[in-house]
């Protein structure tokens, strides 16, 4: 009902003035088959006129009507045979109408009764205009129907460009790749061997994101061994002291890049000092794993959910359980649950 709604047929402003321009063609037609053009001259806005414009919007009003009707009855299947019958129901019904209105003019207004001829006229040109006025109606339909595909199939294509982009913003995190290049600088003047052993460590990680993007789901363990790398990599920045601690005991699914995403969001919102010691513990639980740190937010950037609002997306897919964050005793808890594929 929706799209009906949206069609033109249904404006008020074509319900009011399309049977006013209908029954003046309608009228002028019937002058001109009965070789009356001279009336034209002599009283234009006549009665006959203001019937001509009456059974207009009538029929017009009554094709609207059976248009929603068999719209309602045979949503979804849009069938030759369904416009066929539709067709030929709404010719029968404005012959009837028109047949009916005009022997009543003729009979009671005019005061003697209509011969056959008169009628067939009227229910000629009134067929005609009922025809036209379903097969714009079936035009319009069709027409917004394209449209409505091509403008459903372009959003499905930026909605693929918007995925990409933050799947590619998620991967190539930017904050991580300038530091480590500041990092990385400094290695290469004091020992080059650990600026080897430093540019392997970032390669993994980088490795990993590029390639696990097209993967739908990943073994936890293979998840941790890239936190550990992207462990060294922060304790190797300046004022960092990290670490973080497995007490993972069974293999399950997890999305890729979802536990190193928020691993590297402690980290960035977590005060940088020599002093403090970012201790992260990796808990396993019966439904997830639980995220446990002590909180030493910056003042300017606080944890905040939103930040990973795509991944809790993502997980939302998998499973009934969400990504939730407490806060209990100066400790945050990110719970992360389990995914398993059923077999």
């Amino acid at each position: 009902m929706m799209v009906m709604k949206k069609l033109f047929i249904h404006q008020p402003l074509f319900r009011i003035f399309s049977p006013i321009f209908s029954g003046v063609v309608v009228y002028l037609l019937i002058l001109l088959l009965n070789n009356n053009v001279g009336q034209l001259q002599e009283q234009f806005l006549g009665e006959e006129l203001y019937v001509c414009i009456g059974l207009s919007y009538l029929t017009q009003e009554l094709s609207r009507l059976l248009l929603l009707i068999f719209k309602r009855i045979y949503k979804g299947r849009n069938s030759f045979l369904n416009l066929f019958l539709q067709i030929i129901i709404s010719l029968i019904l404005c012959i009837f109408i028109v047949s009916v209105s005009m022997s009543l003019y003729y009979k009671y207004i005019v005061g003697y009764s209509a011969n056959t001829e008169d009628i067939i006229m009227f229910d000629v040109i009134f067929s005609i205009i009922t025809l036209i006025y379903i097969l714009l109606f079936i035009s319009h339909q069709y027409l917004y129907k394209i449209n409505s595909e091509r403008l459903q199939h372009e959003e499905l294509i930026k909605q693929n460009i918007e995925d990409d982009f933050r799947q590619f913003k998620r991967g190539i995190n930017p904050h991580l790749l300038f530091e480590s290049f500041d990092a990385l600088l400094i290695l290469m003047h004091e020992n080059s061997e650990r600026a080897d052993e430093f540019i392997d460590h970032l390669s993994t990680i980088y490795r990993y994101i590029l390639s696990s993007k097209d993967r739908q789901l990943i073994e936890v363990k293979e998840e941790f061994d890239i936190l550990l790398q992207l462990e060294y990599l922060f304790n190797k920045l300046s004022y960092r002291n990290i670490s973080i601690e497995n007490n993972l005991s069974s293999d399950f699914l997890v999305v890729p890049g979802s536990i190193l995403f928020l691993v590297e969001l402690i980290l960035r919102n977590t005060i940088t000092s020599s002093s403090i010691d970012l201790r992260i513990e990796v808990k396993e639980t019966e439904e997830g794993v639980k995220l446990l740190y002590k909180m030493y937010d910056k003042v300017n950037s606080n944890f905040r959910t939103k930040e990973f609002e795509e991944i809790r997306r993502v997980y939302s897919i998998y499973s009934d359980e969400e990504i939730t964050v407490k806060e209990e005793d100066q400790m945050r808890i990110i719970f992360i649950p389990k995914l398993t594929i059923k077999s």
